[in-house]
């Protein structure tokens, strides 16, 4: 014999709105997940301009919270960058800040520094090419970092901000 279906109340004879409500929220975080997966991988020069950017926005911070001029000194042909205090009337290697430390570029970027300070004397290494000022009050400077597939320019303006221009090949 069959069950008798007029006895049955209204809360199991199927499914509620917050129950597909939930199984559709389970599935749009699933496929969020599986499309993060999917992104191709960003190219060198994105890559090392985005951790450039957010070191120099760290180091003009760290000069104004240190009351120390922290200046960025561009080594080894462009391949390599370092950030250094200036205490005690000599610029120091910051060794001590994880996110300050040297870095060396992914192997087909360089890093110029067409509008900054150029030491005359070849041989001095650690003598940074630009700085922030303590008091906020930074000089506009401009950092090109460029590849076989092209360049990106990275300006610091006059009120204390980045911009970013993108370039074709160079």
């Amino acid at each position: 014999m069959s069950p008798d279906r007029s006895h049955m109340s209204g809360r199991e004879a199927g499914v509620s709105l917050i129950e597909v409500l939930v199984g559709v929220s389970i599935l749009g975080i699933v496929a969020f997940a599986i499309s993060l997966t999917l992104q191709p991988p960003s190219a060198p020069l994105d890559h090392e301009t985005d951790r450039l950017a957010l070191r120099l926005n760290q180091a003009a911070e760290e000069a104004i919270a240190t009351g120390s001029p922290v200046g960025l000194a561009v080594e080894d042909d462009g391949q390599v960058y370092a950030f250094y205090r200036y205490v005690d009337r000599q610029w120091w290697v910051m060794r001590d800040h994880p996110s300050l430390a040297a870095h060396r570029l992914d192997g087909e970027v360089r890093l110029d520094v067409p509008d900054g300070f150029l030491p005359q004397d070849t041989d001095a290494a650690g003598i940074p090419a630009i700085w922030f000022d303590p008091a906020g009050l930074t000089e506009p400077f401009r950092l090109r970092l460029d590849t076989a597939q092209g360049w990106t320019e990275l300006d610091w303006t006059g009120q204390g901000g980045l911009q970013r221009t993108e370039g074709g090949a160079s």
